[in-house]
């Protein structure tokens, strides 16, 4: 039996908004508010250009972000601050879906809020709240006509700040701008200035082309639970330089052109003992750059798209055959380090390997002929050369045994290795 007893009052606290404002940082935050001008433009049907431009005044510490994306109507006010509201439809291929990233980005970055928009030539609206309102129990907020705008533009100034700014900071968002956004800067009519300076493209396509072993181009779609088809156009290889040091190998992964993994290297992709084996300089030549289109839902992303979502169900169906290709390409890498100036570096120029892939799910295997084979050990070598004298005199491989122990006990790390070394040989 069961019988309605009452109804629950849902509607959410505001301390939503303060409970994410330790989880986003600079980057992450104007990342959100570059992403929702970006998606106005997608749902315009990029008609006519548009610039983003930052302004981080850091001074006076304020923070203004304007787009010329087109604007947002007056009926659609409520989307900019409301959580779970949104513009995107899960049709869209956007950004943005959950209608949660751009509140949570201006009430994480400062403590008063101005966002003021205009929808095409129409009247220019302006929504502001500070930290009083965020601490009222009402959702309530009114919203002014003011001075026009640009046409079809959005500004959105922050002041108060709650995170620090300074240069070191703001080169660091520029780096992470021209990474994030490349494939966007890539086209024409798009484009992205902070402090008035553009912001220029950085990719991760820089390839090596070992013969037999050139970069494999992936290409192939697979279809959702629900019927929607998302489109996968991957590249795997060798890179033209290792990077140990910056770390800058391993998988990228963008969707619906917005850089969302850089440089992913975890077990998850397979940088895990028995597979690529753990993050070392060995392998530091792997790279897989995968590229994923589709309806914003069908998309393997966080809420934030700062990282990738390994439990959805597009990530899933890709994983085994990353994993596969992500372990040959790092065991080439390791086989042959030591000659990658000869083996990898001077093949410069080439062509990929076109690779269709009728069912990801199903790929276990990178399509890449077997490994060479590995550099042998300086015992075996010397085992090999004289293999037919130790048969004629057996005595001999003491001797050359005793150079090979030798040769392991100089590289420690010993105090006395070389006394050691002396005591071996002479035995």
């Amino acid at each position: 039996m069961k019988t309605q007893a009452g109804e629950l009052q849902a509607t959410p606290s505001k301390r939503i908004f303060r409970s994410i404002i330790a989880d986003y940082d600079l980057n992450r935050a104007i990342c959100e508010l570059v992403d929702n001008g970006l998606d106005v433009w997608v749902r315009a049907g990029r008609k006519s250009a548009v610039s983003i431009d930052v302004f981080i005044d850091i001074d006076q510490k304020t923070i203004t972000v304007e787009d010329t994306a087109g604007g947002v109507k007056r009926s659609e006010l409520s989307f900019m601050v409301g959580p779970g509201q949104t513009g995107s439809s899960a049709t869209d291929d956007t950004i943005g879906i959950f209608g949660v990233g751009t509140k949570r980005a201006v009430v994480a970055l400062a403590q008063d809020v101005k966002i003021a928009t205009r929808f095409g030539n129409g009247k220019t609206y302006q929504i502001e709240f500070d930290d009083v309102w965020v601490g009222e129990d009402t959702w309530d907020l009114p919203y002014f006509e003011v001075s026009d705008i640009k046409p079809g533009s959005t500004v959105v100034t922050l002041q108060r700040l709650r995170v620090p700014v300074d240069d070191a900071i703001v080169e660091h968002l520029r780096e992470n701008l021209s990474a994030t956004y490349a494939k966007f800067l890539g086209k024409e009519g798009i484009s992205i200035r902070l402090n008035g300076k553009p912001v220029r493209p950085i990719t991760f396509d820089g390839w090596a082309y070992p013969p037999g072993f050139e970069p494999r181009h992936y290409t192939g779609t697979l279809a959702t639970h629900d019927g929607r088809q998302v489109h996968v156009d991957a590249v795997a290889g060798l890179a033209d330089e290792s990077s140990p040091a910056t770390g800058e190998y391993g998988v990228y992964i963008y969707c619906n052109d917005r850089l969302i993994s850089r440089a992913l290297k975890t077990f998850d992709v397979g940088f895990v003992k028995g597979f690529a084996g753990v993050p070392h300089p060995k392998v530091s030549l792997t790279r897989m750059v995968i590229q994923i289109h589709g309806d914003a839902e069908s998309m393997p992303w966080n809420s934030s798209k700062s990282d990738v979502s390994t439990k959805h169900e597009v990530f899933q169906a890709l994983q085994q055959w990353i994993i596969s290709t992500i372990k040959d390409y790092a065991q080439l890498s390791r086989i042959w380090m030591g000659d990658w100036p000869e083996k990898v570096f001077q093949h410069s120029v080439g062509e990929m390997v076109e690779v269709p892939i009728v069912d990801f799910p199903a790929v276990r295997k990178s399509y890449l002929p077997p490994m060479p084979k590995s550099r042998p050990r300086y015992g075996d070598v010397l085992t090999e050369k004289n293999e037919k004298l130790a048969k004629k005199k057996p005595w001999v491989k003491g001797l050359y045994e005793g150079v090979v122990a030798a040769d392991l006990i100089g590289k420690q790390h010993l105090e006395q290795k070389n006394r050691i070394a002396l005591i071996v040989l002479d035995s």
